[in-house]
């Protein structure tokens, strides 16, 4: 399935790396994943999220507080062709592993700048018994995957790489986009900021794909222990926007209701399967 990053030319398994014609080989790791970052970036430990962030973000859903969002995404992708899953942005693995454990016919390839996040997410997919799943470190917007390879691609919280997407995706494959509704985390906004502000939703166009369908998901969710409620925060765009005073006011306070508001838009790649 995967390509050379260097060269683009198809990487075959050799032993316990990955090898290419002309020689380029990689690693598969320890605990299972892949590195196929372009070398510039390779080791790069700024690259994705830091082993503090990836366990701030496991802690946290490990209250369950999000289950009612990786439900959700796992009945959409039931009602599709599912055979190939790309999880393009997988961070920890959270929504990987969930997405493979809810379709064991299907074979689910998480992607994420962060090696942090694969190792965390190849260890749990071990510890676990989960075959049918793979992580691979590497940039959403330059997949080293093949042409019109998967049948889906999620897309949680994260940029949106659509001329990538639309180029590993089988035509009439879909992709899903996850992103904040209005009044998600209202509850949390209200402790940090003295008004609070409703997100924008934004469903934009993307060129060779058809909007077929957008899913609102809503409710409310009671987030228990200070921990936990500042490793929600840490993971949201807010936490890098607010200023230390108001960080602050978090301080001390041990639980939280809040509002989980999420969009699901799905899209289709235009053209027939072949």
């Amino acid at each position: 399935m995967f390509l050379c990053p260097i060269c683009k030319n198809e990487l075959k398994r050799n032993n316990n790396s990955l090898v290419c014609e002309k020689r380029h080989s990689f690693d598969i790791s320890a605990s299972g994943y892949v590195n196929l970052l372009n070398p510039g970036k390779m080791n790069n430990k700024k690259a994705g999220d830091s082993k503090e962030m990836i366990k701030a973000r496991s802690d946290f859903f490990a209250s369950c507080a999000y289950k009612g969002i990786s439900d959700k995404l796992c009945d959409i992708v039931s009602k599709i062709k599912n055979d190939i899953i790309v999880d393009a942005g997988a961070g920890e693995g959270y929504y990987t592993q969930n997405l493979a454990k809810a379709h064991t016919s299907s074979f689910v390839l998480g992607f994420d700048m962060s090696k942090y996040g694969c190792e965390h997410g190849a260890k749990v997919a071990r510890r676990e018994g989960t075959t049918n799943i793979g992580y691979c470190v590497g940039n959403i917007f330059d997949l080293p995957l093949k042409n019109e390879y998967c049948d889906v691609v999620t897309n949680l919280f994260a940029p949106v790489a659509g001329d990538e997407f639309l180029r590993i995706l089988k035509k009439g494959g879909h992709l899903i986009v996850a992103s904040a509704g209005i009044n998600h985390l209202d509850g949390l906004k209200g402790i940090l900021y003295n008004e609070i502000y409703l997100n924008e939703e934004k469903f934009s166009p993307l060129d060779g794909f058809e909007l077929v369908d957008i899913v609102n998901l809503k409710y409310q969710a009671q987030i228990s222990g200070n921990d936990t409620i500042k490793n929600l925060f840490t993971m949201t765009p807010y936490y890098h926007r607010t200023c230390l005073k108001d960080k602050e006011k978090l301080e001390g306070v041990s639980e939280i209701n809040t509002c989980i508001e999420v969009n699901f838009a799905i899209y289709k790649k235009k053209g027939m399967l072949q």
